[in-house]
């Protein structure tokens, strides 16, 4: 959360630069105050602004095994077709299969799109928006060790059916819906706001045998997703308290549901809480963030997700800007992180604003956000 004061011709109550973008699990928080969502600008009839970014955590090098794995394969059928195999030649594998037993990896991104409507009585917005987090492990299964070292003995010349499995299971939960806003005159310097949306919940839950995963087609995985759809609602308060001084409150999600893969796992999504508060100088600006009750919830290998964020920004000049900020993991899998950013800005309103996030070698990721005013006004 954040104020922008206005660069070039736009004006805004939302924050178009980076304090709420760079984020390991929720990219479009950065747009997820319904009461500061709405945007203006004096010349062009409509706004756009739009988030998007992306997080790897595969912190336990699952990917570096799943790939010894592959190649260990790949040589165990080379020897095997110069020679008999014996038990001892699957060691390695073996050996493989443990140490990757119970690792995760896990993917995320989210993006979101804002298209604010020239409704002169009313702060109307158009939004879109998905947010979707993906985790692999692999189960290993001990039997499998006496599987590969017996098949020799027995006299099996193809390599054993193994019961290790690779566990895949995600979710994606995407909105499309009408935001309004508006700015209460006995309230002093409060804007509320309602953003009603058509909510798709997507889940992905699939057991794949290790001996399958390179075959498996697009067409198996889409039918092992389940997906369900209703109507839901975010409601935001945006309050500015002084000159200098900025708070918000956001209920995402008000329509609570229990769903249920086709795997039978369950997935119950409850309304998330975030609260921010911000301050705004003449040249930078700082927020802090935290998402007090998590709208991003446990299914299967992924966790629930609660953070604090404390994001900080300098005006270079009229074009450029830079950002930064520390995020610490109250409650989930990723490390705690720093982001760097920059941003550019055009006297039209247009900008464009990008950051990266580091948590460490194997866990990073980024963002990039643009603002687009268009359709000039019939004055212009």
């Amino acid at each position: 959360m954040g104020v922008w004061t206005g660069y070039g011709s736009a004006q805004t109550t939302l924050d178009t630069q980076l304090l709420g973008l760079a984020s390991q699990t929720d990219v479009s928080a950065f747009l997820s105050n319904p009461a500061a969502l709405h945007s203006t600008s004096p010349r062009y009839r409509f706004t756009l602004n739009s988030a998007g970014g992306g997080y790897f955590n595969d912190k336990q090098r699952l990917l570096d095994d799943f790939e010894d794995a592959e190649e260990e394969g790949e040589r165990l059928e080379r020897l095997s077709s110069q020679r008999l195999l014996f038990p001892s030649d699957f060691e390695r594998q073996i050996a493989i299969f443990e140490r990757m037993d119970g690792k995760l990896f896990t993917l995320s991104g989210g993006n979101i799109t804002a298209v604010s409507l020239p409704v002169e009585t009313l702060d109307l917005t158009l939004v879109s928006s998905v947010v979707s987090r993906l985790a692999t492990a692999f189960h290993y299964d001990p039997e499998d060790a006496n599987r590969l070292r017996t098949a020799p003995v027995l006299g099996i010349v193809s390599p054993p059916d193994l019961e290790s499995r690779i566990i895949i299971q995600g979710i994606a939960v995407s909105d499309i819906g009408i935001n309004l806003s508006h700015k209460w005159e006995r309230f002093s310097n409060t804007r509320v706001g309602i953003t009603l949306k058509y909510q798709g919940v997507r889940l992905l839950d699939k057991a794949i045998e290790i001996d399958d995963y390179e075959e498996i087609t697009l067409d198996e995985f889409e039918r092992s997703v389940e997906t369900d759809h209703h109507i839901n609602a975010d409601v935001g308060i945006f309050k500015q308290w002084t000159r200098y001084w900025y708070s918000s409150l956001v209920v995402k999600s008000l329509n609570s549901k229990a769903y249920t893969s086709k795997a039978g796992n369950e997935y119950r999504q409850h309304p998330g809480v975030y609260v921010g508060l911000a301050y705004t100088g003449d040249r930078s600006l700082a927020s802090l963030d935290w998402d007090i009750v998590p709208s991003q919830r446990r299914f299967g290998l992924l966790d629930d997700e609660q953070r604090v964020r404390l994001s900080g920004q300098y005006r270079l000049n009229h074009r450029w800007h830079v950002s930064g900020g520390v995020e610490a993991i109250v409650e989930g899998r990723d490390n705690d992180s720093l982001s760097l950013g920059a941003g550019y800005h055009w006297d039209s309103g247009a900008a464009v604003n990008m950051a990266l996030i580091y948590a460490g070698p194997r866990e990073f990721g980024g963002s990039i956000q643009v603002r687009f005013p268009f359709w000039k006004r019939d004055s212009e």
